[in-house]
C-alpha cells in the first residue's frame, strides 16, 4: 500500500508550498489562499452495509475580485475549494478509496460572529476499489453537497462540523454504472488567515 503514504507526501508538500507562497505574497485583503485545514469522516453508504472512515485535506482560494467583493458587500464569503480524499471502507472486506475536488465551492455568511455557517458542493475525480458494487470501473466522478457550521474558537481557528451527501458514478464511461450514494459527517479544524 505505497499508493496512499506517496498521496499524503504529495499532498503534504502542496499544501505547505501554498502557504509558504501566501505569507511571501504579503497579505493583500482578499487575494491568495482563504483557508486551510483537515476534517475527518464518517461516511454510510446506501447500499451493503458500506461505511467509510476518511481524511480529507483541504486548501480555498478567493475568488476573483469582480466575484469576491459584491458578495463581501453582504458579508458573504465565497471559496474556490481543493480537496483529497483518503478512505478506508469496510464491506466486509477492507478496501480503499482516493479521489480529488478541484471544483469544489464553499459560500458562508461571516460578520465576525463565533458561529458561522456554510453551504458547499462540487465535483471530483476518484479511484475505488469498491469492484463488488458494480460501480463499472474503478474510475468515478463525485458530486457532492452540503453544509455546517464554523464555530471559532478565536479571530482565525474554527472547528468545523459539516454533513455532506455524495454521489459517485462512472459517468457511463461503461456499460455498468450504477452508482453509489453516500451520507458524510465531518469534523475538523479549519484556519482563516485573513478573516
Amino acid at each position: 500500500m505505497v499508493l496512499p503514504h506517496v498521496v499524503c507526501r504529495v499532498l503534504c508538500v502542496t499544501l505547505l508550498l501554498l502557504m509558504a507562497r501566501g505569507a511571501i505574497a504579503g497579505e493583500a485583503d482578499r487575494d491568495g489562499i482563504q483557508s486551510f485545514g483537515l476534517r475527518l469522516a464518517y461516511g454510510v453508504g446506501s447500499r451493503d452495509n458500506l461505511k467509510f472512515f476518511s481524511v480529507v485535506p483541504r486548501l480555498s482560494m478567493y475568488l476573483p475580485e469582480s466575484i469576491d467583493r459584491p458578495l463581501a458587500a453582504y458579508h458573504l464569503d465565497a471559496e474556490w475549494v481543493s480537496e483529497a480524499i483518503l478512505s478506508s471502507i469496510t464491506d466486509g472486506t477492507s478496501t480503499m478509496e482516493a479521489g480529488l475536488n478541484p471544483l469544489f465551492f464553499s459560500l458562508r455568511y461571516d460578520r465576525g460572529q463565533a458561529l458561522v455557517p456554510f453551504v458547499e458542493g462540487g465535483e471530483g475525480v476518484l479511484y475505488s476499489d469498491l469492484l463488488r458494487e458494480r460501480l463499472g470501473s474503478r474510475f468515478q466522478f463525485s458530486s457532492q453537497a452540503g453544509g455546517g457550521l464554523h464555530w471559532f474558537l478565536d479571530k482565525n481557528l474554527a472547528v468545523t462540523a459539516a454533513y455532506r451527501l455524495r454521489h459517485i458514478s462512472n459517468g457511463g464511461i461503461t456499460r455498468v454504472n450504477t452508482g453509489l450514494n453516500t451520507d458524510f459527517y465531518l469534523i475538523g479544524v479549519t484556519y482563516f488567515p485573513k478573516r
